[in-house]
């Protein structure tokens, strides 16, 4: 611990090199988290609006329909079926457009019976509207279909995007992280050789290092969870404020998450890079 206080007296700029690598890092890794879990929360707010609706084709017996309803049902990708008969569509019909009984012809109910499903995930619409047209008695399957497809994709370029991302700075921490503490370990070699001749353990000359680099990755998450906290509740305040009827995702739901992983991951990629390069020269003194 006194070879540790001692390093830092004497070239505190190692240190504070070292809590700002952690602290840029996690920044960029918030904004990510941020991003993910905002667009998780509008996929499942638009949900509801991207309900695929299966038009019955003319003639299709009720027997039929309740039973294709009960098998679509006990899909598993399915959350809800809703069946609306021929009397509820014309009902909206007549509900949505403002229009009474007088202003439709009499005679027969033009309107078909359709089934309304809503998926568990957003990302199933596709992949159910085309098993449903493989059953046969439907004359059309619409959905959000173009919007749906968008919206997916564009989810899985963030999310494919956002893994490359984070993989890169994890990478780029352990190097960052990794050539600084050689380069400290090198600046202090003859020091830490001296120790070694006097009777000191490597133990005890790696958990120097260690307490240091644990100190550092603690000292820098913390930091960008801090920042990233007040910057973040103000931003969705303004956003909030701004854009009352949009989705945002709120400060509540990832505050936590957030504390977690720039905490434990930063401490876990700074003592990480730090033993390895501590490893490293202590064998060469070996």
């Amino acid at each position: 611990m006194k070879f540790f206080f001692r390093r830092l007296a004497r070239k505190p700029s190692f240190f504070i090199m070292g809590c700002l690598s952690i602290f840029l890092t996690q920044g960029i890794l918030n904004l990510f988290i941020f991003g993910y879990l905002e667009l998780d929360r509008m996929k499942e707010m638009w949900k509801g609006s991207f309900t695929l609706r299966a038009f019955f084709a003319e003639g299709v017996p009720e027997e039929r329909i309740r039973e294709v309803q009960d098998k679509i049902q006990s899909w598993a990708a399915v959350q809800q079926v809703v069946l609306v008969d021929a009397e509820e569509a014309r009902r909206r019909f007549l509900q949505y457009f403002e229009l009474t009984e007088e202003d439709l012809p009499g005679g027969v109910n033009p309107f078909p019976a359709s089934l309304e499903v809503l998926p568990r995930k957003l990302e199933d619409l596709p992949k159910l509207a085309a098993e449903m047209k493989k059953i046969g008695v439907f004359d059309e399957v619409v959905y959000g279909g173009k919007n749906v497809e968008e919206l997916l994709q564009f989810h899985r370029f963030f999310v494919g995007v956002g893994g490359v991302v984070v993989f890169l700075v994890f990478v780029f921490v352990l190097l960052l992280i990794g050539n600084m503490v050689t380069l400290k370990v090198r600046f202090y070699q003859e020091e830490i050789r001296v120790l070694y001749l006097v009777g000191a353990t490597f133990r005890q000359i790696r958990a120097s290092f260690l307490g240091e680099g644990f100190l550092e990755g603690f000292l820098g998450g913390m930091s960008a969870f801090v920042v990233s906290g007040f910057f973040f509740r103000f931003f969705l305040s303004f956003l909030e404020n701004s854009f009352p009827t949009f989705f945002w995702v709120r400060f509540e739901d990832f505050f936590l998450p957030l504390l977690l992983i720039n905490v434990f991951l930063s401490g876990v990629l700074s003592l990480s890079g730090t033993l390895v390069a501590v490893n490293n020269v202590l064998r060469e003194i070996s």
